[in-house]
């Protein structure tokens, strides 16, 4: 028997809060932008990237608050760069979540 994590790519997650202090006091809500060994989810505010190993995932059980399905695409317009302390992920350093 095999249990599956109930997160996908592209949903919207609120972190339970004694997971959020143990990954720095990040924000409870946080986007999955990946999933290998472990779930990859950058935080909606600060844009910064976490990984959540599955040990940490089990013990803080978590599930999506809205999926790709229920969230609207739109086309971003105007652009005004912000200089935001952004951390030094992969994702971050190639300006993915800019």
């Amino acid at each position: 028997m095999v249990e599956i994590a109930p997160v996908c790519r592209d949903d919207l997650a609120i972190l339970p809060k004694p997971l959020s202090k143990l990954l720095g006091g990040i924000g409870p809500i946080v986007l999955v932008y990946k999933i290998s060994q472990c779930i990859h989810v950058v935080d909606i505010k600060t844009m910064r990237t976490y990984e959540i190993d599955k040990k940490h995932f089990w013990k803080y059980r978590f599930g999506a608050a809205c999926g790709r399905d229920r969230m609207t695409e739109y086309v971003v317009i105007n652009i005004e760069n912000m200089d935001n302390d952004l951390n030094h992920s992969r994702a971050a350093v190639r300006n993915k979540f800019r």
